[in-house]
């Protein structure tokens, strides 16, 4: 190594912690981003206390907090809602599937030449 500290711009430290906050994995994130968990800690505690990017650009009112998390209950919903419309069409093709087998096989032939036949 070469002993050099690395620089990071303030728009990059803002971003990381933005994955951080919207509920990324802080572990995940600082892979990705090849960053300590605990550089990403200092730069969240610098971004809520307004100190990153200068100003307070970190600074989250209540009302926005409040927001986001309710963008993030109504994302754990339309996940859940994802899950289960697929759950759904898994089973409407396993009947589809089913219906036709029953449909082809020959004891089902053989009912429906009994019946044009009567």
């Amino acid at each position: 190594m070469s002993g050099q500290r690395r620089r990071f711009s303030d728009e990059f430290k803002v971003q990381v912690v933005q994955e951080v906050l919207q509920g990324a994995s802080q572990a995940a994130v600082a892979r990705r981003h090849n960053v300590s968990a605990n550089t990403i800690l200092l730069w969240q505690k610098a971004y809520k206390s307004g100190r990153l990017g200068g100003g307070a650009t970190g600074a989250v009112s209540p009302e926005v907090r409040a927001l986001e998390l309710q963008v993030a209950e109504l994302q754990r919903l339309v996940g859940k809602k994802e899950e289960q419309i697929e759950f759904l069409k898994k089973t409407s093709r396993y009947l589809e599937q089913q219906n036709a087998e029953r449909q082809s096989s020959p004891s089902a032939e053989r009912s429906r030449r009994k019946k044009d036949v009567r």
